[in-house]
């Protein structure tokens, strides 16, 4: 059987890296590939204007089908009701104008299902019933979220996969001059959290575990990223006497963030939004860090407890000191968790992840005859 030529969508900011990765990997095993840009662009905050955005896209997409002929188009998306609507009007588009008939394939960078319940009629009643007929295989990154699926029956179960996102674990490297130029004490040790600054990512709960923390161990906190919640992260600081203790970076390019996983010591992650494989939990892993998180999703997947990080409850700051407290008690606990981490993530290295995909594609591909 011929291998299939494989349209992957190119997102614009967030999981840029992740779909490159998957594209090369495949590209690595004979597959041919391209791509198509498919995220909204920065900027556009009315309806409309997000809508002619998913158009444009849309119409681009057809355009490169023209030229590129791909068996597989492979959305990376999110099971949710903007990302639904997106990818219906998206593949209506296609298949009105778009004369060949390719297998459509969506991955779910997490998924908000509770939240479909609540969806409108149009969006029960049309836009579900069109994705499940019309997308050959759902890959998704949490065998939670496959059994919730399949209990729900949004979608049929034979065409629901597992799969994980890519770790560059070759580019963890230490930088002994990272404390200096952030002005941190070289003794202080180092605790990072990266993310959406969002109440529903934990961080509200890190700034109060953290306030409790810094009275009893030379610590500094970092906070990378930016979000809605952010000004209020600032207040929260300031009226915590923290403004010394904890640095914000906002928003800066995934391949900046990799000097702070690797010079940070404990990544502080207590997330309750409905994640798929969090990425900055995984590049924790990579980067050999000690790791305290919520039992979410592919987290309790592929970590356990004490062996890669510390579980705690969500919304819980008090379980978030706690568990600070045991490692900062243990560097030896913290050096075989960032040990043991380093070797799960193996797991997720380009090579593996792009041959289990491989499988994925060769499968449905056989399945619809290509």
């Amino acid at each position: 059987m011929n291998k299939a030529k494989i349209l992957f969508s190119m997102p614009s900011k967030h999981h840029v890296e992740i779909a490159l990765d998957e594209m090369t990997g495949l590209q690595e095993l004979g597959y041919e590939c391209d791509s198509f840009t498919y995220a909204a662009k920065t900027g556009y905050t009315s309806g409309l204007a997000r809508l002619l955005v998913i158009f444009q896209n849309a119409f681009n997409l057809v355009g490169t089908a023209y030229r590129f002929k791909p068996d597989i188009i492979y959305f990376n998306s999110r099971l949710e009701q903007l990302a639904g609507i997106r990818d219906f009007l998206t593949i209506i588009i296609c298949k009105v104008f778009y004369v060949r008939k390719p297998i459509f394939i969506i991955k779910s960078h997490g998924s908000d299902i509770d939240a479909l319940e609540n969806g409108g009629f149009v969006f029960r009643k049309v836009v579900l019933p069109f994705l499940k007929k019309n997308i050959a295989a759902w890959l998704y990154l949490s065998s939670e979220e496959r059994e919730k699926l399949s209990f729900a029956n949004y979608f049929n179960d034979n065409r629901i996969f597992i799969t994980k996102n890519i770790v560059r674990t070759e580019q963890f490297k230490k930088d002994l001059g990272f404390k200096k130029r952030l002005g941190i004490p070289e003794e202080n040790k180092v605790l990072l959290f990266v993310g959406r600054v969002i109440d529903q990512k934990g961080v509200m709960e890190v700034i109060d575990a953290f306030s409790y923390i810094k009275l009893g161990y030379k610590v500094t906190l970092i906070i990378v990223g930016d979000g809605d919640a952010m000004d209020e992260v600032r207040n929260k600081i300031v009226k915590s006497a923290l403004a010394n203790n904890v640095i914000l970076t906002g928003f800066i390019p995934e391949q900046d963030v990799v000097a702070y996983y690797s010079n940070s010591d404990i990544l502080v992650f207590p997330t309750f939004f409905p994640e798929g494989f969090p990425m900055a939990l995984f590049n924790a892993v990579g980067a050999g860090m000690a790791v305290v998180t919520t039992k979410t999703r592919a987290a309790n997947d592929y970590l356990t407890e004490p062996e890669n990080c510390l579980w705690v409850k969500p919304k819980d700051s008090q379980d978030v000191v706690h568990a600070l407290d045991r490692l900062l008690q243990s560097n030896e606990l913290m050096d075989l968790m960032g040990g043991n981490n380093i070797e799960k993530a193996k797991l997720f290295s380009r090579q593996q992840v792009a041959a289990e995909l491989a499988v994925i594609f060769d499968l449905v591909s056989h399945q619809y005859k290509l």
